[in-house]
């Protein structure tokens, strides 16, 4: 989250997947971001003094010197996308992240939860051991400008820390210097080179959509690391309509909902029911607060009309609502935990740090 505005649409986010209704297990969030989102979210978190579940919250605030510094340290990668350098840091969760976090679920603040995260976190339970990550895979979408990059959505996935780290998902000038066979080399610039050519002085420049171009690039040539992410999961309102599904007809059979689920031909979720777990509010133009878009008040809005609803609901629940009365638990530890990180050291750095490697 890199601004007040963004820490708004991660406030709704937050309220709505660890403390509202939905959870039924303890949360940690792990929040990357500088200081103004930290101030915004901090007096929501405020408002909260027994949640249903203890909740622990750390903050990452990495410079945006260091930010730039690690991404020349990378040495190809560049952004033309309105999240420019912040969003490329979803490439390095991994490696801002401490080794003590392993495994971590990644969400666009302009989505939310419907049902409880948990069972997005249970995905994890379910997957092969070689893979690493796991995003939202459509295939039937054809965008040959953007090299066929819509075809995922790095808006919510779920990131095998450990195994990105291990793999060295992303290049460094530090890591070019070892010549020790015994680390492997980065992942990630064979997958670039293979689809978009070799990088010019000032790196790539026929890359779009940001990250998201970057993990096509990772995902096409590295499927063996890769599994696709139910449709449950990023029910999306930019170029799937959210596949038609709305709410109401509560009392509707799947026989009859099945034939009105569009953009699914030819995908992994083709024959089965997708059942809304988390709104993607993404591609709502004119404005920089997806709650604050102009459509909301439209119900000529074909996303307003299936989803409106169920936005207002968790945008208007109050924070002070989600106190059940119990400050502590049954240890005498605080159920809310907050702590902040103002000195991230990327990964590579540290590398460099342990092998007395300089950094150039």
């Amino acid at each position: 989250m890199w601004s007040r505005d963004s820490a708004m649409e991660g406030a709704l986010l937050i309220k709505a997947c660890t403390i509202l209704m939905y959870t039924t297990s303890p949360i940690e969030l792990h929040i990357i971001c500088d200081q103004s989102a930290r101030d915004f979210l901090e007096t929501r978190f405020s408002l909260l003094t027994g949640p249903s579940y203890p909740l622990k919250v750390r903050f990452y605030q990495p410079s945006l010197q260091s930010m730039k510094d690690r991404i020349a340290r990378e040495g190809s990668i560049r952004s033309d996308h309105a999240a420019g350098l912040p969003g490329l840091m979803k490439l390095f969760i991994h490696e801002i992240l401490p080794a003590s976090v392993k495994k971590s679920i990644y969400i666009d603040t302009d989505a939310i939860f419907i049902f409880d995260p948990t069972l997005l976190w249970n995905v994890f339970s379910q997957l092969k051991p070689t893979t690493a990550f796991v995003m939202s895979y459509h295939p039937d979408q054809d965008s040959p400008v953007w090299h066929q990059a819509s075809r995922i959505c790095s808006c919510v996935m779920l990131l095998d820390l450990e195994k990105l780290r291990k793999l060295r998902l992303m290049d460094s000038s530090v890591y070019r210097e070892v010549t020790d066979d015994s680390y492997p080399p980065a992942l990630s610039p064979p997958t670039f080179r293979a689809m978009y050519g070799e990088p010019g002085p000032d790196g790539y420049k026929n890359v779009k959509l940001g990250d998201q171009g970057y993990w096509w690039a990772i995902v096409d040539s590295r499927k063996d690391i890769f599994e696709p992410l139910s449709f449950d999961f990023e029910v999306t309102s930019c170029l799937m309509d959210t596949y038609s599904i709305a709410l109401g007809e509560d009392g509707i059979s799947e026989v009859h909902e099945l034939p009105r689920q569009s953009h699914v031909k030819g995908t992994p979720q083709e024959g089965a029911l997708i059942r809304p777990r988390v709104l993607h509010f993404n591609c709502l133009h004119g404005t920089d607060v997806y709650m604050n878009w102009e459509g909301w008040s439209n119900y000529t809005e074909a996303v307003t009309r299936r989803w409106g609803p169920a936005l207002s609901y968790h945008h208007g629940y109050k924070w002070i609502w989600l106190n059940r009365g119990v400050k502590i638990n049954n240890a005498g530890d605080k159920l809310v935990d907050i702590s902040a990180n103002s000195n991230v050291v990327f990964e590579d750095l540290q590398f460099a740090r342990n092998h007395a490697i300089a950094n150039k």
